[in-house]
């Protein structure tokens, strides 16, 4: 059994001591952190990051950018 994520999870370097506070912004589907901190956590564009899992995050926000395209054209 997993627990739904309602926020992103991320904590930011500057925060070293217990209670931690997270962002708390929607988080990216299928993953804890929110659009903005996914490519703090992967490093996008240092050769550190993960290419692999950049390019599967890359092609993920296309999807789901162009999902909301489509509902919103649908509501029009």
């Amino acid at each position: 059994m997993t627990a739904e994520v309602v926020g992103c999870q991320y904590i930011g370097p500057e925060q070293k001591e217990y209670p931690y506070t997270m962002c708390g912004c929607k988080p990216f589907p299928g993953r804890v952190y929110c659009e903005d901190h996914i490519w703090t956590v992967y490093k996008k564009g240092t050769s550190s990051g993960n290419k692999r899992k950049i390019k599967e995050i890359e092609k993920e926000l296309a999807e789901v950018k162009r999902m909301q395209e489509i509902a919103e054209y649908e509501n029009e």
